[in-house]
């Protein structure tokens, strides 16, 4: 059986990719790359309790990190102020943030499939929101590309942005990989963060290794770096990356 190596944190409570991969008789394993964590948890939870919140129909977030932390402040809120909450509109990128919101309790979800990234939502919130003049809050992390607010706020919209989790690197990253490095198989990468000593290795050695990437921006960072990625995955979830994959398989 083939080692697929998931650079990324496992999704709670399974991790879809594992699933996949697991049930098609290849050995996923993860590098775990960033840690997360609140901002301000209290914060958070008063600004959801807030009256400033309750007159905003429509949040946007777009990392399954975010939505993980939403839901833990939410979780801490009284009935009537979960159920308000799980009313209002929320826009996202891609169909596991769109899951994950979903299972959340959230009733109107809205881009997922229809929104692959950034500035395809934020194009389909202004085919939505006809009123420039009607709050949004994006919640978001320290680290996040400015391209919705970027877009939205440039187009007069009245968005303000609301950051509720914080990004750093591992510091066991190298010691990780190590213990991999020498099996082979393929290397999935998720996103450029926390990659930089897997990749420095693999500019080096890519012997024994292919590697995934999991969309256009990601594999970007990789031509960057001289690594070619020999797959990327159409689609940003899991039967599009692994059919990628099972395709190159077959061939070889």
């Amino acid at each position: 059986m083939t080692n697929v190596i998931l650079l990324k944190n496992p999704s709670i409570p399974t991790d879809p990719y594992e699933v996949k991969f697991r049930s098609e008789n290849y050995i996923p394993k993860f590098i775990p790359l960033l840690t997360h964590g609140h901002v301000d948890k209290q914060a958070t939870i008063t600004y959801l309790q807030s009256q400033e919140f309750s007159k905003i129909g429509i949040f946007i977030i777009t990392s399954q990190r975010a939505v993980e932390i939403l839901r833990e402040c939410i979780d801490e809120l009284d009935e009537v102020s979960r159920c308000n909450i799980l009313k209002k509109t929320g826009y996202t990128v891609g169909p596991a943030t769109y899951k994950i919101l979903r299972e959340v309790g959230f009733h109107d979800v809205r881009g997922g499939d229809d929104a692959g990234n950034g500035a395809k939502l934020a194009q389909l919130i202004m085919e939505d929101v006809k009123e420039k003049s009607e709050s949004m809050v994006f919640f978001t992390g320290e680290i996040r590309k400015d391209t919705i607010p970027r877009i939205l706020l440039g187009k007069g919209y009245d968005l303000i942005e609301r950051v509720i989790y914080k990004t750093s690197v591992c510091d066991d990253v190298v010691e990780k990989f190590d213990l991999v490095k020498d099996d082979g198989g393929w290397l999935i990468f998720f996103s450029p963060q926390g990659t930089e000593s897997i990749v420095a290795y693999l500019k080096e050695n890519k012997q024994g290794w292919k590697v995934a990437s999991i969309g256009p921006t990601t594999e970007e960072y990789l031509l960057e770096n001289d690594i070619t990625p020999e797959v990327v995955a159409p689609k940003p979830e899991p039967n599009s990356l692994f059919g990628a994959i099972e395709k190159i398989d077959c061939i070889e």
